[in-house]
């Protein structure tokens, strides 16, 4: 029986390190990552500067039908071929990832539990709540080393990031299944978390 295993939670709060970290713990064989960041629209008939004027951090600026269909495609055992996007010039491009079904499927993201449809998809919603200060510095250090952002563009995309987090993405801390301290070191959230999914697995 495949399960759904998300994991939310603001920018910078450690989510995606913890989902890659799971995955190497349970091993390629065993389980595989669907990253909601890989389902922006494509944004490509829009100038630059409209496309820069985007919310990212909004539902709508996300192929969440695509992504709720793909989920439900890796559930029932099926591959499915995965937008790849590029942050820079906020555009999809044109290869796709082609991700097989295992027995966990992690899902990851500040806006995955946003939408009702998507929340009943999940058998395990797991919320990383980190420090505000620590969220910045790691978002910052992020978009300036891999996404080639200034600062300026930075602190745009960061407030934006927390006004939309608060109204869509926190309402996962409320209804998650198991809520983590984003600010310990990774293997100790890798620990806790596999053993929490262990207990459910055994039940």
């Amino acid at each position: 029986m495949r399960r759904v295993i998300a994991i939310a939670g603001g920018s910078g709060s450690g989510k995606s390190t913890l989902a890659a970290a799971l995955v190497a713990s349970m091993g390629q064989d065993h389980a595989i990552l669907l990253p909601i960041d890989a389902y922006y629209h494509d944004l490509a008939h829009l100038g630059y500067e409209e496309r820069e004027a985007v919310n990212f951090d909004h539902p709508d600026a996300l192929d969440l039908d695509l992504f709720a269909a793909h989920i439900d495609a890796l559930r029932s055992g099926r591959a499915v071929a995965c937008p790849t996007y590029d942050f820079t010039s906020h555009c999809r491009l044109p290869d796709t990832a082609n991700i097989s079904p295992r027995n966990t499927i992690l899902v990851e993201g500040i806006l995955v539990a946003s939408r009702a449809d998507l929340r009943a998809t999940f058998d395990t919603l797991i919320f990383v709540a980190t420090d505000v200060e620590l969220r910045w510095q790691r978002r910052l250090q992020r978009d300036q080393h891999e996404r080639g952002r200034d600062l300026g563009s930075i602190e745009r995309f960061w407030a934006r990031a927390e006004g939309t987090f608060a109204e869509w993405g926190a309402r996962a801390e409320s209804t998650a299944d198991l809520v983590v301290d984003g600010g310990q070191k990774i293997a100790v959230m890798t620990e806790l978390v596999s053993d929490y999914l262990s207990q459910q697995h055994d039940e």
